[in-house]
């Protein structure tokens, strides 16, 4: 196997999506809403929202002053993925505890609307 593809998270259209994506996965130390699902790249060494912005941007070439938009998308693709693991949740309980997926739900839909206030949108 070279590859594994996830078809509901990939994007076709603007590369932007994408990264928008992976910043809706990265919490940092210091944002308002607690991480969710991991606060790995919150701890001390990880690279913050911004610097992976300006990373792509330079290794990319690439206008990045739209990633607002898709990061606020990110977050809500995020908040929605929590919502169907609640209700397979909800319907069988061996499948874990639904207040979690709860709270990660909201969490996301917390961080969204943080996006879009960064963004202007």
């Amino acid at each position: 196997m070279r590859a594994i593809l996830d078809w509901e998270l990939s994007t076709l259209g603007d590369p932007l999506a994408d990264l928008g994506g992976l910043l809706a996965y990265w919490p940092q130390a210091d944002d308002p809403v607690p991480a969710y699902p991991a606060p790995f790249p919150s701890r001390p060494g990880f690279p913050r929202r911004e610097e992976l912005v300006e990373a792509y941007a330079e290794a990319s070439g690439r206008d990045v002053g739209a990633v607002g938009f898709w990061e606020t998308l990110g977050c809500w693709k995020v908040a929605a993925i929590a919502e169907g693991v609640l209700r397979r949740r909800l319907d069988d309980p061996r499948n874990g505890d639904p207040a979690d997926s709860a709270k990660a739900a909201e969490q996301m839909l917390q961080r969204a609307v943080l996006a879009a206030e960064r963004a202007g949108i």
